[in-house]
Parts: C-alpha cells; structure tokens; sequence
C-alpha cells in the first residue's frame, strides 16, 4: 500500500482586479459605483475532470458614510463535479482620509488625498462530496486490480458547513497608487469530511501594490474625479497559503474603449506561466478575456480560461480610488 500527501489551496483568478473584491475585502466599493460582476475560469481543460470556477459579486460605495458593502457567491468544481465547494460572503469596507487633497480648476471639492481602507468578510461554506463516484484502496483486488464490493471507508457526512472570517487594508494615495494586505481563513476552521483534525483550510496572506498613470495629464490624477481615456496601469500581488506561494507581476493599459495586459506568475519554485488579457469598456458594461500560457518546464494541465462581465451604475464620486484592471 502506498500513500500520498496531498496539498491545495483556495480557487484563484489570474486577474484579481477584473474580480471585485477577490484579492482583498478592503477593495470593495473601490469602483466608486454600483458594480455587478460575473467572473468565470476553466482551469487544465486538457484533463479529464476539469476545474471550474464561477463567481459572482455585488459591491456599492456609499461615499456620503465613507463606507461600502459587499455579497459574493462562488461555486468551485472539480474532479468531474465530485467536489465542490460553495462560498457565500458578505463583505464590509470604511474609508478614513488620513490627508485631504487640494483643490483645484478640475473640481470645486478635495477629491484626491490619502484614503485608509479597511473591510472585513463573514463568509459561509458548504462543501459536497459525491462519494458515490469515488473508488478507495479497500475495494481493489491487489491480486487481479478488479473492483469489488462497496468501501468500508466511513464519512460522517457528504457535505462540510462551517463560517469563516476574512479582512484586509489598502492605503490609497492620491488615487494613483494603492498599497495593500489581507489574510484569509483567520480562525483557520475544520475543512474534512472526516473529523481528523488534519484537514486545515490554512490562513492564506496577499499582499499587493497598484500604480496607474493618467497619460493626459501630467502631474497624475490630483484633482480628478475620474481617470481619463488613456491611462497605463501596473501591478504586483504575492500570496501565501501553507506551502503555496504566488507572484505575479502585471502591467498593461486602456486606450478607450479598448485595453490590454500582460502578467507574469510564478510559484518562485517550478510552475510559471503568462496570463494575456484583453478587453473592452463600452458606456457601464466590460467585458475581458484571460489566457494562461504555462512557460515553465513541469507541465500541470496546459492553459486555463477566464471570462470576466461587469456592469457599472455611476454615482455621484466624491472620493475616488480608480481601479486598476490587472
């Protein structure tokens, strides 16, 4: 008999930042709008039991309080649609102006400044597990390797419910450049079927930085309410989950109504490949497409797919904190 350790972490986005909300609690509301989002991603569609994940999100800046709140639901599905998981959160963001912003001929009003952000998430899982489609060692015949006879192998329940906590921080200053930290899993709660004490859903740490830079006007965004038509924009995150590890590197920019990027992600270890976005704005709706090229030498499953659909209702933007879609 032989054994395998097995490891996982969360589902993840190759572009974070065309997923409201993904990457750091903070960062809801930071479209300074209503914004509804649909994010969709086929990962390895090369095997068999491909990945899916989908995600959908709600998030609004209610910026007379300073404040914004949040829902998300994300389904993840693999191994066929053996296991899934099912997320629902809800997601709470406040704004402090640590520096107000000077005013000028673009706005009668302080907009751009120093912007603390802070948000916290209350999320309920539930996870299933087909067991009827699973094959355990107790049912091989060593002899032969035929199947027989149902397993003696005991689940408590096909499907695991539990809460969870997540929060994070994001320094916003002058509305071009956007420093922030979160941590996921904070009680890091029970995620087995079978109650072990072994099946950890790990804390998993990210950290990111976002730079954008207006090309109409020279001195950046002081004074604007709004980014222009032209702009170029660039990013970093790293993430940590027990022994996952990520960074990516990205930049690209939005020439209306169309934008670009390129990202670079590597596991500082084996794995890395490049994400190639594309997409457009057209009046409150875009659209995007993300395409993973994996360029390292140990192959995992070829490339991977993302669909991203968001629709934005404009409101009165009195403090802005413009968002980098890479």
């Amino acid at each position: 008999m032989a054994t395998v350790g097995v490891f996982a972490q969360d589902y993840t986005f190759s572009n974070h930042n065309i997923v409201p909300f993904s990457l750091n609690p903070a960062m809801a509301g930071n479209a300074n709008a209503i914004r509804l989002g649909l994010n969709f991603r086929q990962q390895w569609p090369t095997l068999g039991n491909k990945y899916n994940t989908v995600r959908a999100s709600y998030d609004q800046n209610f910026y007379k309080r300073m404040c914004s709140a949040g829902l998300a639901y994300a389904m993840d599905s693999y191994a066929g649609g053996i296991y899934r998981t099912n997320e629902i959160g809800l997601v709470y963001a406040h704004t402090f102006q640590l520096k107000a912003g000077k005013s000028n001929k673009f706005s009668s009003m302080a907009n751009d400044g120093v912007f603390l952000r802070l948000g916290v998430q209350g999320t309920c899982f539930i996870n299933k597990f087909d067991v009827s489609k699973v094959s355990f060692a107790d049912q091989y015949d060593l002899g032969t390797g035929n199947l027989y006879g149902p397993t003696t192998e005991e689940f408590e329940s096909d499907r695991v419910r539990f809460v969870d906590f997540n929060a994070g921080a994001a320094l916003n200053i002058q509305g071009f450049l956007t420093l922030g930290a979160a941590m996921y899993h904070m009680s890091e709660p029970e995620n087995g079927f079978q109650k072990l004490g072994e099946n950890v859903l790990h804390r998993r740490f990210a950290a990111h930085v976002n730079y954008i830079k207006d090309l109409e006007l020279s001195n950046g965004l002081f004074g604007r309410n709004t980014l222009s038509d032209t702009y170029l924009f660039a990013n970093a995150s790293y993430q940590k989950q027990d022994v996952w590890k990520q960074l990516d590197l990205g930049a690209g920019g939005f020439f209306a109504p169309f934008m670009a990027g390129i990202s670079m992600k590597t596991d500082l270890s084996e794995v890395s490949y490049v994400s190639f976005m594309v997409g457009a704005s057209i009046k409150n709706f875009q659209a995007y497409y993300v395409y993973d090229l994996f360029t390292s030498q140990k192959k995992n499953g070829s490339w991977s797919h993302e669909i991203a659909l968001i629709y934005i209702i404009r409101t009165v933007e009195r403090y802005p904190c413009p968002v980098v879609y890479w």
